[in-house]
């Protein structure tokens, strides 16, 4: 049987140390997000801020109130990567004074005034919405508002 030589046998110390260093490095990191887990994500984020305009945006679309809502306070966010972006979002929603009779690409929802006493109608909504940037597109998936 041949003995080792001392090359070798330096070698593989060497292949030991570097393994047992990588070891101890990968303990000390954060643990990474995995593919498609769902994150949290800051209320403050401008991406929240955006998907949630989108979400109000489409509820106007398909509500049968004649006055358009708008987002008063986002409750929660999350995202999840998917084949594109999906934002889940709790939104609390308040009537305004403007009417749907305007045409929907003229109203600036930001400025319209909610609406006040017995008229202002009050919805907190769970939103599902689907990011896709490379296509360019939005689309609200569900939706749940109860009143509140």
């Amino acid at each position: 049987m041949a003995r080792p030589t001392p090359l070798l046998t330096l070698g593989l110390a060497l292949v030991a140390l570097c393994l047992l260093a990588l070891a101890r490095d990968a303990r000390a990191r954060p643990p990474e997000h995995k593919v498609g887990e769902i994150q949290n994500l800051s209320l403050d984020d401008p991406q929240v801020k955006k998907a949630a305009q989108a979400a109000v945006a489409s509820y106007n679309m398909g509500s049968n109130s004649l006055y358009y809502f708008r987002d008063t306070h986002v409750i929660s966010a999350h995202r999840q990567l998917v084949a594109g972006i999906k934002y889940y979002l709790t939104v609390d929603m308040g009537s305004t004074d403007c009417r749907k009779n305007r045409v929907a690409g003229d109203v600036d929802l930001t400025t319209c005034p909610l609406a006040a006493g017995s008229q202002q109608e009050n919805l907190r909504c769970d939103f599902e919405i689907l990011v896709v940037p490379w296509e360019n597109s939005t689309q609200l998936l569900k939706h749940n508002c109860v009143q509140m």
